[in-house]
């Protein structure tokens, strides 16, 4: 990635420099998976984040109706929020990595090794992160999601893919190759899940176990490795038994890395997450949230968060307080991220005034 940063520090950072010290994150610091559980018309989503890092980060009410910039180095990158969204952020504003919006559509990001951008032809670039916020902003549908993101130039170092879902139960696999963006989509998607392997390496694997094909037992003892295919085979059970019990699934598949496990449903716009460093639980009902337009920046603070109940306290964080929050993701990243925490400050000063509101 290529921060917008370079005027905020007072430094002359060449823009090879900023490059490459991007946040690139190693493989076995960052496993997650997500799954759609439950008739289409009904599906829960679950998602478990992994990371040996830290589980810091904000929950964001991001607004509708207003426009929205790239903090990417010289990127002309801008559009328009038409949905509003909940997200789920470690990098910051506008940097999510998970979430949905109004309309039901869900996204969320997992580690993959063969992931990779395409060289971006464009001024228009975004990093790989808003690219996210882009997809909750605009699409109401895998179908739009599906189109946005494969028109969207991203200027990426770090290998994820994604997984969307929407309320009528469509789901799709999004992998980055240097051609352009590998989609799986209805058919091509039997199982609605998606860890941290190319989704076709995943089915392969999966025919070998029993009740998928194959005679290998399903790894159901926590004794077994929760591999990226291990927790593909569990989450695949879990699709194909009926249940909606996202918490019971994400259960099978949690690890001692497992930070944040989200619930969502799109049809009922709620979402629930227990955070497993703190024990802390939380529920969100989109209905509630007032999304109209506004300049300042409205968030949980995941660090600090210690609800057991419905009543969560989101605030308007100050730009202080956010730079604490970055800076100890950073730091929490230390052996993998080749950022400095200096630029914490300067990354947050850019994100705070990436959204905008007509005047």
């Amino acid at each position: 990635m290529v921060f917008r940063i370079q005027e905020l520090l007072g430094k002359r950072h060449s823009a090879w420099s900023l490059a490459a010290m991007s946040c690139v994150v190693a493989p076995a610091v960052l496993a997650c998976s997500t799954m759609a559980l439950g008739p289409a018309g009904s599906r829960m989503i679950a998602y478990s984040y992994d990371t040996s890092a830290t589980g810091a980060g904000y929950v964001f009410v991001n607004p509708q109706g207003g426009v929205r910039t790239s903090i990417m180095e010289d990127s002309t990158a801008r559009w328009p929020t038409e949905y509003g969204s909940v997200t789920f952020n470690q990098m910051g504003f506008g940097m999510p990595t998970a979430g949905m919006n109004t309309e039901g559509l869900f996204v969320s990001l997992m580690w993959n090794d063969d992931a990779a951008f395409p060289a971006a032809k464009s001024t228009d670039i975004l990093n790989e992160l808003e690219l996210i916020q882009l997809l909750l902003d605009r699409a109401a549908s895998v179908e739009e999601a599906v189109t946005l993101a494969r028109e969207a130039p991203v200027q990426a170092m770090v290998p994820i893919h994604y997984f969307v879902a929407d309320a009528t139960g469509a789901t799709a696999a999004l992998r980055p190759t240097r051609k352009g963006m590998t989609v799986h989509l209805g058919h091509d998607m039997p199982v609605p899940a998606l860890t941290n392997s190319d989704y076709d390496d995943l089915l392969a694997g999966l025919a070998s176990f029993e009740g998928f094909g194959g005679s290998k037992p399903v790894p159901v003892s926590k004794a077994h490795e929760r591999s990226s295919l291990n927790r593909f085979v569990l989450a695949a059970h879990a699709t194909h038994s009926g249940s909606k019990d996202a918490f019971a699934a994400l259960e099978d598949v949690e690890n001692d890395q497992t930070r944040w496990q989200i619930a969502v449903s799109p049809t009922e716009q709620t979402i629930q997450f227990t955070l497993t460093d703190t024990a802390s639980q939380g529920r969100i009902e989109m209905g509630d949230i007032d999304f109209s337009c506004r300049d300042s920046v409205t968030g949980l603070n995941l660090e600090t968060t210690n609800t057991t109940g419905d009543t969560l306290d989101f605030a308007q964080p100050s730009a202080t307080e956010m730079t604490d929050v970055l800076s100890d993701v950073l730091a929490g990243f230390a052996d993998t991220i080749g950022m400095p925490l200096e630029w914490a400050g300067p990354i947050v000063k850019a994100q705070m005034g990436s959204f905008t509101c007509p005047d």
